[in-house]
């Protein structure tokens, strides 16, 4: 009798540790994943932590908790972690009642992007191991990984190239020794401006061009076009980096730049990160800033640049809207691998109407392309910068 009122009391207790288990579930069992800073620098190391708490007064033996990463995320320690198209990382916890537990792991971010963490899977077992509860738990934290920069001797050569040297200035001072020539009026130019003598022997107001002390205000133009679906990543992500290393430069010398792009901006549940422009069609624009708020916008939108899109808008119908919108005060400089009769001849009517202009091509990343490549006239060929 008293060995069937053991066993009995053994089943009961059994019974009823089941059934608590299974009604407590996951209610006081949270998960919390973040990482160490909303922003960083590709090659950046940071940490992501995961805060697993119970708060229920029932022991959990065996807690699993499944992370989907970016594989551009590269974690140190490897151990319960499968690297496919996708980082997957399951870590198993023993976690006493009413009881926090704590993990931080190091990563680097070898790429620019954006990197989300919707959701992570949990699962708990009793501590008999009999039954399983099982969830999804929101998480919606992110991190976006703005373009690393060039080393700056590198970026000093490309700007030496594009300027002499950069002698940016808080204001700008027409120097007028310094005649440039004449063109016609527009809305932006002030009275002052006009050559009465020029604009009577026209019929229509033109005006002065000087030559500045300074650079004014930087239109930078990034062209993602391509000759075909396939690309060169290793070129494309140097372009970015020098993109991005310019308008370091520029914003640090307090030069107002207004940045313009074909690229698209990736998008999450259907919507780009980065809204397009309303007043030119097909580009992603950032509006004309300066100071580091003004580079953080940039770095933002080159962060978000999506390099699988396929229908990249044609370059030369922007260049040529922009030149319409902002007219010839701005200086346009063109960073783009890409080139084309039309293109082409949209720089050239650029330079045409007096506005001062530098085409920037670099071709000798990744896959280099060969000089005999570059099928731009002789006239536009002696001024392209190449790299």
């Amino acid at each position: 009798m008293t060995v069937i009122g053991i066993f009995l009391a053994v089943l009961l207790a059994f019974l009823i540790i089941r059934t608590v288990y299974r009604r407590a579930g996951l209610k006081k069992l949270d998960i919390h994943v973040s990482y160490s800073k909303p922003r960083a620098t590709e090659g950046a190391s940071l940490f992501i932590t995961t805060v697993l708490t119970n708060a229920m007064w029932l022991p959990l033996p065996w807690v699993s908790v499944k992370l989907k990463m970016s594989k551009h995320l590269i974690f140190a320690d490897m151990e319960n972690a499968q690297v496919t198209d996708f980082f997957y990382r399951n870590d198993l916890y023993n976690i006493l009642m009413r009881q926090r537990i704590t993990r931080r792991l190091g990563f680097v971010c070898a790429k620019r992007g954006y990197y989300p963490i919707s959701t992570v899977d949990i699962a708990a077992w009793d501590i008999m191991m009999e039954s399983k509860s099982a969830a999804v738990v929101e998480c919606n934290t992110n991190l976006t990984v703005y373009p690393a920069t060039l080393p700056s001797a590198e970026v000093d050569d490309v700007c030496v190239q594009i300027y002499g040297q950069l002698k940016a200035r808080n204001i700008i001072y027409p120097d007028p020794f310094s005649f440039r020539g004449i063109r016609e009026y527009s809305t932006h130019d002030p009275i002052k401006a006009v050559n009465f003598k020029a604009s009577a022997k026209a019929q229509e107001l033109m005006v002065n061009l000087w030559e500045h002390m300074n650079a004014r205000q930087v239109i930078l133009l990034y062209n993602l076009q391509r000759y075909s679906v396939w690309h060169n990543e290793v070129l494309d992500e140097y372009t970015i980096k020098l993109v991005a290393s310019l308008a370091e430069r520029l914003t640090s010398q307090n030069v107002p730049v207004r940045f313009i792009t074909n690229g698209k901006s990736i998008k999450i549940d259907g919507e780009p990160m980065i809204k397009t422009s309303a007043a030119i069609e097909n580009a992603t624009e950032i509006s004309e800033g300066i100071g580091d708020l003004q580079l953080e916008r940039i770095l933002e939108a080159l962060a978000y640049l999506d390099l699988e899109q396929k229908d990249v808008a044609p370059f030369a119908k922007i260049l040529s809207k922009t030149a319409e919108t902002y007219k010839y005060e701005p200086e346009y400089w063109l960073i783009s691998t890409h080139h084309e009769p039309e293109l082409e001849a949209a720089y050239k009517e650029l330079m045409t109407q007096g506005a001062r202009t530098v085409w920037v091509m670099p071709c000798a990343i990744g896959i280099r392309m060969e000089e005999d490549d570059i099928t731009l006239s002789p006239e536009i060929r002696e001024q392209v910068i190449l790299l």
